[in-house]
């Protein structure tokens, strides 16, 4: 989900990343993981929403007062601008395996939507279920969250987690928003890069896809499979066929059943 500019501020509570993923430029650009920056003075009372830009909040020794920070300062669950509700936005994503249960209830009580959690992994398929049956659990309905391909998974480990959320939607009739992101070495000199496990044809056909979906895979199944294909053969096919057929194929499609 995003908010229209005028409406949201940007702000960080914390710095860094404990984490060292290969992938990730954070390491470098944030070299020094920093516990707590208090949230008081990044405050713009003429904005009603709060998008913080934590690389991995989760891992802070001060969460629990970084949870109270944000309610003082009024992005607790239901709070209101006026007549307007509220929203808070953990933008760069949390990291599942730090969500703990008590951690999941204190951002429950927090105006946070959506939540995102990243999933840039199938073998974290359990650990990244358990913890939307987390957020089920405690009220929390709206989620998102990112799907790094072109890594070392391959095209099958992809459509399988986006196939994960639809399911989770359905089972506990939740919203959860995909954003697929294309690994690119941090010293590529462009975007040509094609992962070990994929080609540039496929590559090429997620391209397309997304460019039709706006980025973003929704949480509807009938939306999910016309555009990824019903099943991991269907999406193989479709990503390794012409542009043309891949923009087009619903028409084509309909001409020949004509």
């Amino acid at each position: 989900m995003s908010f229209p500019p005028a409406l949201f501020f940007f702000g960080y509570m914390t710095k860094g990343c404990v984490n060292q993923c290969d992938f990730c430029a954070v390491k470098t650009l944030e070299p020094q993981f920093v516990d707590y920056i208090p949230l008081e003075n990044q405050i713009d009372p003429q904005k009603k929403d709060l998008v913080l830009l934590d690389n991995n909040v989760l891992a802070s020794k001060e969460f629990v007062k970084i949870v109270s920070d944000i309610k003082l300062n009024g992005f607790q669950k239901g709070s209101k601008l006026g007549r307007a509700s509220r929203n808070l936005d953990f933008n760069q994503g949390l990291d599942a395996r730090l969500l703990t249960q008590d951690k999941m209830e204190s951002l429950s009580q927090l105006a946070i939507n959506p939540l995102r959690i990243a999933f840039d992994n199938v073998k974290f398929e359990r650990i990244y279920v358990e913890k939307i049956n987390l957020a089920h659990k405690y009220g929390i309905k709206d989620l998102s969250n990112y799907i790094l391909f072109n890594h070392n998974d391959t095209p099958d480990d992809f459509y399988r987690r986006l196939q994960i959320n639809i399911e989770l939607n359905e089972e506990f009739n939740l919203n959860i928003f995909s954003f697929p992101m294309r690994f690119i070495p941090l010293d590529a000199k462009d975007r040509k890069y094609v992962g070990q496990k994929w080609t540039n044809t496929q590559l090429r056909g997620i391209q397309c896809i997304l460019h039709a979906t706006h980025g973003v895979v929704g949480p509807k199944r009938p939306f999910f499979e016309t555009a990824f294909g019903a099943n991991v053969d269907e999406f193989l096919y479709i990503i390794n066929q012409p542009e043309d057929l891949i923009f087009h194929r619903e028409k084509m499609k309909r001409a020949v059943s004509v």
